[in-house]
């Protein structure tokens, strides 16, 4: 133990008194309160007040001040060894450390320093370069501190998210065991966020509750190389979408994947994408119990929190993924301002009908608020308003889709820099979950192909462009060729008059022009396309790449057709 006096200023006596403790013990008799220069934790301590000779006021201060600390220095979660990094865009690394410490920062040949902030964080940016398949290191120090990370590489980088068919493994898909055997690729690499609790039809107990929040739900190994070691539990969808993008790219790509099963919308947007917008806000109040959140969703969340919710906490919300933000939080927040290229999402089985099951279809204009809300969010998070989105509309399936469907072919016509991927003919009639997404992740590596790198790919299927009723039929005019996948005949059209009763169609093609007629409609005025749950139906383009369902009308979905004027 040691006694130190040391005058500051006139008038102001700090008192240091060293104790067996890795910390110090300040007393400062003084009539002002200032923490010895160097001290950066204020964190705890008691005040008295003693009279001197002169009636001075005496006050005594505690102050813990840690010395610097071993393990202070970190990087931020995206920088792992083998880490994928955007290639042409700036690139950010950050971390904390000791505050007010330098920090010296090298990526490969390049070298960047800073200062720690007060709080301890610190940021350095590079200048973009070029995709490389040359792999680089990236050195972190901070006083007798360093950090290492081996085998970097700039490439593409894309966000793979949504909910348990984007989270299906490959080795569940139906290729997969062929797929996982020749998976060895040093260039794919694959970051797999796995969410510590799965909402299936368990209660959770309470101690492992009480220990979870979004800064430890997700758990992951970590950036690792494609082979039969690490893709037989990665997502079918997004592999194969990475796959196909190295095939056509000739360049590392990296796919981060923060799929969770059963989760809804609200889960993967932001809490603020709730708060800016008065018809989202409410679902913020006690979600698990709110009548307008996704019933499937709370009656199973319910289950799991079951004893939660017979004791909760004080002041606490039930933590859970399928709560507003929860993967947001969880998922997104950690890895910014990581720079990615973009974000493919299939999603959609939580929302489309207000059962999230066989139930009546929830309204079109609710879940398209919800949609757009997501896809401002990840494009103001990243800074980017041109951020490519591309989605996967749901497949066929006897569910009550086909205004969800509807309403994501409106997304993708309307919101620019957006794609999707039909799969109307990859889908089960009672599977959830079906098994060929091979087609899905390369239909999806088709519209970034197509769009984001320019290349001469097809990038979707055929779109209608105009509808015209003639005498007896109705005229289909698209934006390319198109005909029938299988078969002779184009199968899925439907045609109605004024009575709105939809009856089965003939239809004759002439390259990018359908004309559908049906006996039992002599005057159609409108004309529907795989509108169904499962429909049978076989329109397709050039490249035999689906077209996506559609219909001419706008009647509500239900309703009986007006009186005829008398």
């Amino acid at each position: 133990m040691g006694l130190r006096a040391t005058t500051l200023s006139p008038g102001i006596v700090l008192t240091t008194t060293t104790v067996a403790a890795p910390l110090n013990v300040l007393m400062i008799v003084v009539d002002d309160m200032r923490p010895e220069p160097g001290c950066y934790g204020a964190r705890q301590f008691t005040r008295g007040r003693l009279r001197g000779l002169a009636g001075s006021i005496l006050v005594v201060l505690l102050i813990l001040c840690a010395p610097p600390m071993e393990g202070a220095l970190e990087l931020a979660r995206p920088f792992q060894d083998h880490t994928v990094l955007q290639a042409d865009k700036p690139m950010p690394v950050w971390g904390t450390t000791v505050p007010g410490t330098e920090v010296r920062v090298s990526l490969g040949t390049r070298r960047q320093t800073t200062t720690a902030a007060a709080d301890g964080t610190w940021q350095v940016e590079f200048a973009p370069v070029e995709a490389s398949n040359d792999a680089i290191e990236l050195r972190v120090s901070s006083g007798k501190e360093r950090v290492t990370r081996s085998d970097l590489v700039f490439g593409e980088v894309w966000i793979a998210s949504g909910q348990s068919n984007m989270r299906w493994m490959l080795k569940d898909c139906a290729t997969g065991k062929e797929t996982i055997s020749a998976s060895n690729d040093e260039g794919l690499r694959l970051c797999n966020f796995q969410g510590r609790l799965h909402p299936g039809g368990t209660k959770y107990p309470r101690e492992l509750l009480l220990g979870l929040n979004p800064d430890n739900y997700y758990q992951t190994k970590g950036w690792e190389s494609a082979s039969p070691k690490s893709t037989p539990t990665f997502s079918g969808v997004a592999y194969f979408f990475g796959q196909r993008l190295r095939t056509n790219l000739k360049v590392p790509v990296g796919i981060i994947h923060l799929a969770v099963g059963g989760t809804p919308m609200e889960a993967h947007m932001p809490k603020s994408a709730f708060q800016r917008d008065d018809t989202l806000r409410p679902l913020l109040r006690e979600w698990w119990k709110n009548p307008n959140y996704p019933q499937w969703c709370r009656q199973r969340a319910a289950l799991n929190l079951t004893e939660w919710l017979r004791d909760p906490p004080e002041g606490q919300k039930p933590p859970h993924p399928f709560a507003p933000g929860f993967l947001w939080e969880a998922g997104i927040d950690p890895l910014l301002p990581f720079p990615v290229r973009g974000v493919i999402w299939y999603q959609g089985e939580s929302n489309a009908t207000v059962d999230g099951a066989r139930g009546a279809p929830v309204a079109k204009a609710v879940n398209r608020r919800k949609f757009e809300a997501l896809i401002k969010s990840w494009r103001r998070a990243w800074r980017d308003e041109e951020l490519p989105v591309y989605f996967v509309q749901l497949p066929g399936l006897n569910r009550n889709w086909p205004l969800f469907r509807e309403m994501q072919l409106e997304v993708s016509q309307q919101v620019p820099n957006t794609g999707m991927a039909v799969t109307i003919d990859v889908g089960h009639p009672t599977n959830v979950h079906p098994k060929s997404k091979k087609p899905v992740g390369e239909r999806l590596a088709g519209l970034a192909l197509a769009n984001t790198y320019e290349m001469k790919v097809s990038g979707g299927g055929a779109q209608l462009l105009e509808y015209k009723e003639e005498a007896g039929r109705v005229r289909l005019i698209f934006d390319r060729d198109v005909r029938p996948a299988s078969g002779r005949e184009v199968l899925g059209l439907e045609v109605a008059g004024r009575d709105r009763k939809f009856h089965p169609a003939t239809a004759r093609v002439e390259g990018k022009v359908i004309l559908v007629e049906s006996d039992r409609v002599p005057q159609p005025v409108a004309c529907r396309y795989a509108w169904a749950s499962f429909p049978a139906c076989n329109l397709a383009d050039s490249m035999d790449l689906p077209a996506s369902p559609f219909r001419t009308d706008n009647w509500a979905i239900g309703a009986k057709a007006p009186k005829a004027d008398n």
